[in-house]
């Protein structure tokens, strides 16, 4: 029985098949009238009943995979020990950033969204919508701005104050670093950007 390759994904189906099973893309050989169903504006072609979902990295940007794995790791190191006391021979007591300072819940939520963003866009499974009142750099830039600004306030603010003899530990400082590194790849276009006006 002959096939067909699908030009999107390469992906092989039996000759008269309208759509790919692989990708939904409509197939150059398909039958007269067999058209792919329309999808609202923004979103992608619905794949047909049945077919796999497939992580594709290349659908995001370099700049999308340093905002996405710098978000992720920000989002661990949150868990991690952020500031430690030392109590003598009895030892130190730690506590991580969500313990230390409560409205790093607000990171952690927002961490999530920018990575969940990014993951389905890469899997294809939603696109942020054309008509939205924002681009979808710039909901991230916002994302990724109002994280770095709480990151940084829990950096500078120990619990206990100046003089309590509170330190940081290692998870303050990758999550310092993962807030920054998040955020710089989507500022530095939009401050040039601001520049050229």
């Amino acid at each position: 029985m002959a096939s067909i390759t699908c030009s999107n994904c390469q992906t092989e189906s039996a000759e008269g098949t309208a759509l790919c099973p692989g990708c939904g893309a409509a197939l150059a050989a398909a039958p007269a009238g067999a058209t792919a169903a329309a999808s609202p504006a923004g979103a992608p072609a619905a794949a047909p009943a049945g077919s796999q979902v497939k992580f594709d990295a290349t659908k995001l940007t370099q700049t999308d995979r340093i905002v996405g794995i710098a978000s992720f790791v920000l989002l661990i190191s949150l868990f991690l020990s952020w500031f430690s006391v030392s109590l003598g021979p009895i030892g130190s007591v730690s506590a991580s950033g969500l313990s230390a300072h409560g409205y790093l819940y607000i990171v952690l939520i927002l961490s999530i969204v920018i990575v969940a963003l990014l993951a389905v866009r890469a899997f294809g499974a939603w696109a942020f919508p054309s008509t939205a009142p924002v681009t979808e750099e710039q909901a991230l830039l916002i994302a990724t701005g109002i994280n770095f600004v709480l990151v940084l306030i829990a950096f500078l603010l120990k619990p206990g104050g100046v003089g309590s003899g509170v330190g940081w530990s290692f998870g303050a400082f990758i999550g310092l670093i993962a807030s920054i590194v998040a955020v710089v790849p989507l500022a530095r276009p939009a401050l040039a950007a601001r520049k050229a006006k």
